[in-house]
């Protein structure tokens, strides 16, 4: 749904201007001002998800990973407020699409290199490795055009994708491997900041890593390892494999190495990191 749509408006300015900025308090102030008419948005415990303000033309702020601040909340009974509802996720789809759209009028996207064969690659490794159920979430970590969500997607499992990369983001939706409402452009070095655990996240050709941009890597690694219970990373060589699976196990995560015999190049060895099981699952006091 476009996000003016749910406030019943023909069309709204967003002050924030990217994803990142949804966790950015400083922004609330640009509320403070305008005419007394306002839309709330809520969801259905009536947690406030958003406010627009009529200032020449309607502005509205986001409450995601933020509240409304002292001075705005003290000003809500001068205001004439209408109020609205919808889902959080219908929320937080609205908002990926709102900022995907955006990102589509202004870049250009990455030339395609695809080739026909590595998204039946990837969903093969995936059959074999996963347990899941249908409509498991997914992360597509550092997704670029999105081989790894169309994987995931023919398997039956729902992704969601992100990564910094404008152009290759452009590309994957142009081509329809990605999608506006589930994918955004986010820092993986970031990315626990606005995403919750899930069962599953996967990265694909997660190379080249080396002695000079470790320490990145890691970084990166170690916030994907946040996000899911099982990761599945794919790189070109043992040696970035098994940096990976030290990584891994320094954070107390039981992790496999293995060769991919689907693909040589691209996904050529495989860092399979699985959760440690708590008490309960283990039937233990």
């Amino acid at each position: 749904m476009d996000l003016a749509d749910l406030f019943d408006l023909e069309e709204i300015r967003l002050v924030e201007s990217s994803f990142e900025e949804l966790t950015d308090e400083s922004l609330l102030a640009q509320l403070l001002s305008g005419s007394n008419e306002a839309r709330l948005l809520i969801d259905d415990d009536e947690t406030p998800l958003a406010m627009a303000r009529e200032d020449h033309g309607w502005k509205v702020v986001s409450f995601l990973w933020k509240e409304p601040s002292d001075a705005l909340i003290e000003m809500l009974p001068k205001l004439d407020i209408k109020a609205y509802s919808c889902t959080i996720d219908a929320y937080r789809e609205a908002i990926c699409d709102h900022f995907c759209r955006r990102m589509m009028s202004e870049c250009q996207p990455a030339l395609d290199d695809l080739p026909e064969d590595r998204i039946k690659k990837v969903s093969d490794l995936i059959w074999k490795e996963w347990h899941f159920k249908p409509g498991d979430l997914c992360y597509d970590c550092c997704c670029g055009s999105g081989v790894g969500s169309q994987a995931l997607v023919k398997v039956g499992l729902r992704p969601f994708a992100f990564d910094v990369d404008r152009e290759l983001l452009c590309r994957g939706i142009e081509k329809g491997r990605l999608q506006t409402w589930n994918t955004a452009r986010i820092d993986a070095s970031q990315a626990s900041r606005y995403l919750d655990r899930a069962p599953f996240a996967l990265m694909l050709m997660a190379g080249d890593i080396n002695l000079v941009n470790a320490w990145t890597w890691q970084r990166i690694f170690e916030q994907v390892l946040e996000l899911a219970d099982d990761v599945m990373v794919t790189v070109a060589s043992e040696e970035e494999a098994e940096m990976l699976r030290s990584w891994a196990e320094g954070k107390g995560r039981p992790a496999r190495v293995f060769e991919n015999i689907r693909d040589a190049f691209y996904d050529h060895w495989v860092c399979s990191v699985t959760c440690v099981p708590n008490e309960d699952d283990l039937g233990l006091f």
